[in-house]
């Protein structure tokens, strides 16, 4: 009991002091979603569970029992991670569900999905399935992805790698009129 009490207070502590969160506006989230890679199929019905879910939140927590808590943006069950310490079905810290950091979650939600496909969130049961669901079509990343970056060739990297390379070539010429 008093471990627990312990644990709670050390997550609470934890929220206020060092956790970030953030609120997605619904395009910010379609945008963030679709550069994790997520299905342009089921878009809709993940940005619907989310804001049924946590209202867009990443810092949402539902603690329906001692043992029964829901964390984050996806609220993924306890079940699913560990207080602490990694663990749990996706074997992650539950307080990592929490930041602003979403691709950890995504990760984790996409376990749940292969598992339990959507059916798993409740909410998204009674408020998503068999409704119309957001229309993210009109958020310019769903008509203008935004572009995959990729490093540049490593000879390219950097001005002064250039700048080195021409100063070398003086130095040698300098050094050996000859060249």
């Amino acid at each position: 009991m008093a471990s627990t009490r312990a644990l709670q207070i050390i997550l609470i502590l934890t929220l206020c002091l060092g956790l970030q969160a953030k609120v997605f506006t619904r395009c910010q989230l379609t945008r963030e979603l679709l550069k994790i890679n997520f299905s342009r199929t089921f878009l809709s019905n993940w940005v619907c569970l989310i804001e049924q879910e946590s209202d867009r939140n990443t810092s949402a927590l539902v603690v329906k029992t001692s043992r029964r808590k829901y964390y984050g943006l996806f609220q993924i069950g306890s079940e699913w991670c560990k207080e602490g310490k990694k663990g749990g079905k996706c074997d992650i810290t539950c307080e990592s569900l929490l930041d602003e950091d979403i691709k950890d979650d995504s990760v984790c939600a996409n376990k749940v999905f292969e598992q339990e496909g959507f059916k798993y969130w409740s909410k998204w049961e009674a408020r998503c399935k068999g409704h119309s669901l957001p229309d993210i079509e009109k958020c310019p990343d769903w008509v203008h992805p935004p572009p995959i970056r990729s490093s540049p060739p490593r000879d390219k990297r950097t001005a002064r790698g250039k700048r080195n390379i021409r100063r070398f070539s003086r130095r040698s010429i300098m050094l050996n009129p000859l060249i």
